[in-house]
C-alpha cells in the first residue's frame, strides 16, 4: 500500500515534467523547421549619409549570394554567426539578427556616422566615427565633415582614436566642435602636428588660427568668439593674417 503511494507521489511530479520537456523539444524542433520567409533590415543613424543600405546587409547575410537563407529553415544555419558577419562591417556600429514569429529574419542596424574626415597624403583617406573609431572612405557617398591633417593621425589610422589619452582629448575635441552649430560652421580643417598642437583653417575669414594644445579648449574658443563678436566687426574681417590663441587671457592678432 506504502510503495503503490509512494509511487503515485512520484508519476505526479516526474510525469507533469516530463510532459513539459518533451512538449519544449517539440516546439523547438518545429521552430528549427520554420522557413526564413522573408529578410526585413531597419538601418538607423544614416542621418544622410548612406555608406551602407539593405543591398550590402543582404550581402553579407548570404556571403554576396554564394549563401542561401530564404525559404531555408532556420537549422540550416545560426543566427549568431549571421550577426557577427553584419557586425563585423566596418560602416555597422552595431546589429542584432533574430527572427519574428512570422518566420521573418529581422535585421537591426545602427550605421556608423561620420563626424570628420582625415586627409592622408601618403594613402587613402579615412573617417572618425562620432564614437571614435576609424572608418574606411566610400566611393559611394562622401560625408560633408570637417577635415583632419597632420603627423598626430597617423598612429591612430591602424586603431581607433580612444587607444590613448591624447587621442581622447583630440577626439573630445573633434566632437565638441562637429557637435555646436557655430563652431561647427565656423572650422574647415584642423591641422594637428606630432605634439598635438593645432592649428585651425576657418570657412570664411582668412586668418590662420593658432590655437595650441586641446588643453583648456573652451577658454580659447571663447576667446576666438570674442575675436569674431568684437575685433573683427571693428577692425574689418580680413585686416588680420593669423590669431594666436595659446597664452592665457590674451589674443594676438597680426
Amino acid at each position: 500500500m506504502q510503495l503503490k503511494k509512494s509511487l503515485n507521489i512520484v508519476l505526479k511530479i516526474v510525469l507533469p515534467a516530463l510532459i513539459f520537456v518533451v512538449s519544449i523539444g517539440f516546439v523547438s524542433k518545429k521552430q528549427n523547421e520554420v522557413l526564413c520567409k522573408k529578410i526585413i533590415i531597419n538601418i538607423k543613424n544614416q542621418q544622410g549619409n548612406f555608406f551602407i543600405n539593405e543591398a550590402d546587409i543582404n550581402g553579407l547575410l548570404t556571403n554576396n549570394g554564394n549563401e542561401m537563407v530564404m525559404n531555408l529553415p532556420y537549422e540550416n544555419f545560426k543566427l549568431k554567426d549571421l550577426e557577427e558577419r553584419v557586425n563585423a562591417h566596418k560602416f555597422i556600429q552595431t546589429a542584432e539578427v533574430y527572427r519574428d514569429l512570422a518566420g521573418n529574419m529581422m535585421v537591426d542596424a545602427v550605421q556608423a556616422r561620420p563626424i570628420a574626415r582625415i586627409f592622408n597624403p601618403n594613402g587613402a583617406d579615412h573617417y572618425i566615427s562620432d564614437q571614435g573609431k576609424i572608418l574606411p572612405v566610400s566611393d559611394r557617398f562622401t560625408a560633408r565633415v570637417m577635415v583632419l591633417s597632420g603627423e598626430f593621425f597617423k598612429p591612430y589610422l591602424e586603431n581607433d582614436m580612444l587607444k590613448d589619452d591624447a587621442g581622447k582629448d583630440l577626439f573630445n575635441f573633434i566632437k565638441f566642435i562637429e557637435q555646436d552649430k557655430f563652431w561647427s560652421a565656423q572650422f574647415a580643417q584642423l591641422e594637428v602636428d606630432d605634439r598635438g598642437i593645432i592649428n585651425i583653417y576657418p570657412q570664411v575669414t582668412k586668418q590662420l588660427i593658432e590655437f595650441g594644445t586641446v588643453y583648456n579648449y573652451s577658454d580659447k574658443l571663447s576667446k576666438l568668439k570674442i575675436f569674431y563678436d568684437k575685433i573683427l566687426p571693428d577692425r574689418g574681417w580680413n585686416r588680420y593674417d593669423r590669431v594666436n590663441l595659446q597664452f592665457k587671457e590674451q589674443i594676438i592678432c597680426e
